[in-house]
C-alpha cells in the first residue's frame, strides 16, 4: 500500500538544504510548503528518510530522530522549527515495509521519531511531513532563511528493571556498583525496579554504594531523586556515536560567536590522531563525516544534545543499554559475554571505525553481537570506539540531573541551556566516562582500554579532560508511552 496526501499549495518556497548523512541515515533536501485559507498562512515541511539495517523485533527496535532549522541567510546563526501538535505524517512510504512505519513528535514539537510498527528487518525510506508553528518563529521571517533537516538514528530501549554490578572482585576494585549491607560490603548485586523511587548511596544496609579509592569514582553519598533517569522508564539512545559529519553540520548551522567557542578542531594531533574537520571560505566539513566525532569536549557535546532536543545519558541508563535484562557475568562486556577476542569492529590503521571479514550490519544477530561490539539491544559501539560521557551518581551536580531535553536552542555564546545538566570542563563535577576509549594505534590494551566491561567505573565520577582523541559522547531521550 502507498499513502498519498495532497495539500492545496498557493506558493511553493525553494528553500532547501545540502543532503545530509549521518551512519548510514540518509536525509533528502526539504521542501518548504506555504499555504494560505482565508487569509490564515501555513507552513508545511516535507523529506524523505531512509536508512538501511532497521528492525523491530520482539526485543526493541530502532527510529529515525528528525528535527529542522531555519539556517540565517545573513549568517547570523538558525532558528529551531518546532512543530504544530498532531500534524506530523507518513505522506508516502517506499521500500519493503510500506505499511508499517509510524510518525510521532515528541510532544514539546522539538523533533519526531519514524520508526518501524511491526516485525522487520531491513531498508526504511518514507516522506514525511510536519506544519511549522510560525508562532515560535518570533519575529523571524521563514524567507530570510533556508530551511535544512538533521536527523540520527536511535534505539528504544524498552521499560523493566534490570541490574547493576558484576559478580567478579575485579570490578569491583574498578567501582562496580552493589548493595551494601549494614558495614558497607557487598550483599548483591543491585536491582533497578522503579524509575520513581528514591535510591539512597552510602554504607549502609540495602542501599546502592561502591569502592572509591579517589574523586575519579565517587563520593559514594548522596541519593537519587524520584525525577533522575534511571533506565527503568523507557528512553532512546543514540545507535552511533556522533560522527564528524553531524558536528561540522552542527557547526554550519551557528552564528559566528557561537561557533566560535564550540569549533573542536584545530589544536595540537588533532589531524594526527582521527581527527578530520576543517573549514573553507566559512564552510565547515569533515574529509571523514562517518568517523565517530572525537575531540568533544564536555561543554561542545551538550550543546550539540541541546541543539539536537536529546539529553545526555546517566551512567544508570548506559548500563541498561548494554545489558537489558540480562543476568550479570563476571567482567561481562556490552556484547553479552566476557570475551573481547571476537570483536571484528575496529578504528583500522586508516583511522576509519570499520566492520572487518566482509561482515555488514544486515548480518547482526543475537548470537553474534560480539563481532559486531553490539549490545543486548544493538546499540553499538559502547565499548571500544570512544570514552562514553555520562551523568555521574557520584557527585551532587550530576545527582541533581532531571532529565530535561534540550530545546534545540542555544545560548549566544554557544552552550547547552538546560538548568540541571552539568557544565563545564573545569572538573566542578557531574558527569563521568564508561566503556573504554581507543586512542592510538599501537597502544597496548589494558583493562578498561579500548574495550571496558560494562560495570567498570574507573572514572565515573571524573569532570575532567576536554577535547582528546578517545573522549566523545552519546545522547538520549526519554520515551513518549
Amino acid at each position: 500500500m502507498t499513502f498519498h496526501f495532497k495539500l492545496p499549495i498557493v506558493a511553493l518556497l525553494l528553500f532547501t538544504a545540502l543532503s545530509l548523512s549521518a551512519s548510514d541515515l540518509a536525509l533528502s533536501n526539504p521542501i518548504l510548503f506555504k499555504e494560505e485559507i482565508n487569509g490564515v498562512s501555513r507552513l508545511y515541511a516535507q523529506v524523505t528518510v531512509h536508512w538501511n539495517n532497521a528492525w523491530h523485533n520482539e526485543k526493541n527496535h530502532d527510529a529515525a530522530w528528525l528535527f529542522f532549522k531555519f539556517l540565517r541567510k545573513d549568517g547570523n546563526g538558525y532558528s529551531h522549527a518546532y512543530f504544530l501538535p498532531g500534524t506530523a505524517q507518513v505522506i508516502e512510504n517506499y521500500g519493503p515495509l510500506v505499511d508499517g512505519v509510524e510518525v510521532k513528535a515528541a510532544s514539546d514539537q522539538t523533533g519526531l521519531f519514524v520508526f518501524p510498527t511491526r516485525t522487520f528487518r531491513g531498508s526504511i525510506k518514507a516522506k514525511i511531513q510536519v506544519q511549522i508553528d510560525q508562532a515560535k518563529l518570533g519575529r523571524f521571517n521563514p524567507q530570510a532563511g533556508k530551511l535544512n533537516a538533521y536527523g540520527m538514528e536511535m534505539v528504544y530501549i524498552p521499560s523493566g528493571s534490570f541490574t547493576l554490578g558484576d559478580p567478579s572482585e575485579r570490578a569491583r576494585h574498578y567501582s562496580s556498583f552493589f548493595t551494601s549491607d549494614d558495614k558497607g560490603e557487598p550483599a548483591s548485586l543491585y536491582k533497578i525496579e522503579s524509575e520513581e523511587a528514591i535510591i539512597p548511596i552510602g554504607a549502609g544496609k540495602g542501599k546502592l554504594f561502591y569502592r572509591s579509592q579517589n574523586q575519579y569514582r565517587g563520593d559514594q553519598e548522596g541519593e537519587l531523586g524520584s525525577k533522575f533517569p534511571k533506565g527503568f522508564k523507557a528512553f532512546y539512545v543514540m545507535k552511533y556515536e556522533p560522527t564528524q559529519g553531524l558536528y561540522a553540520d552542527f557547526l554550519n548551522s551557528l552564528g559566528k560567536t557561537q561557533s566560535q567557542l564550540r569549533v573542536n578542531f584545530g589544536g595540537k594531533g588533532y589531524y594526527s590522531h582521527r581527527g578530520s574537520i576543517y573549514i573553507d571560505k566559512d564552510h565547515y566539513a569533515a574529509k571523514h563525516p562517518s568517523r565517530p566525532n572525537n575531540f568533544m569536549g564536555w561543554d561542545d557535546a551538550m550543546a550539540l544534545a541541546d541543539w539536537s532536543g536529546l539529553r545526555p545519558m546517566t551512567e544508570l541508563e548506559f548500563t541498561k543499554a548494554c545489558r537489558g535484562p540480562e543476568k550479570p557475568i563476571a567482567t561481562q562486556y556490552p556484547w553479552g559475554s566476557a570475551s573481547k577476542a571476537n570483536v571484528d569492529r575496529i578504528v583500522n590503521l586508516e583511522d576509519n571505525l570499520v566492520l572487518q571479514n566482509g561482515w555488514t550490519e544486515a548480518q547482526l544477530e543475537d548470537k553474534n553481537r560480539e563481532t559486531f561490539g553490539a549490545s543486548y539491544y544493538w546499540v553499538m559501539d559502547l565499548a571500544g570506539s570512544l570514552w562514553e560521557r555520562v551523568i555521574s551518581v557520584g557527585h551532587p551536580i550530576g545527582r541533581a540531573f532531571e532529565g530535561s531535553h534540550g530545546d534545540g536552542r542555544i545560548s549566544y555564546y554557544g552552550y547547552a541551556t538546560n538548568e540541571d545538566w552539568p557544565k563545564g570542563d573545569t572538573e566542578r563535577g557531574g558527569f563521568g566516562y564508561r566503556g573504554g576509549g581507543y586512542y592510538t594505534h599501537g597502544q597496548p590494551y589494558n583493562e578498561y582500554n579500548p574495550y571496558s566491561p560494562i560495570a567498570y567505573r574507573p572514572y565515573g565520577a571524573w569532570a575532567g579532560g576536554d577535547r582528546t582523541e578517545a573522549y566523545g559522547g552519546r545522547f538520549a531521550r526519554t520515551a513518549e508511552e
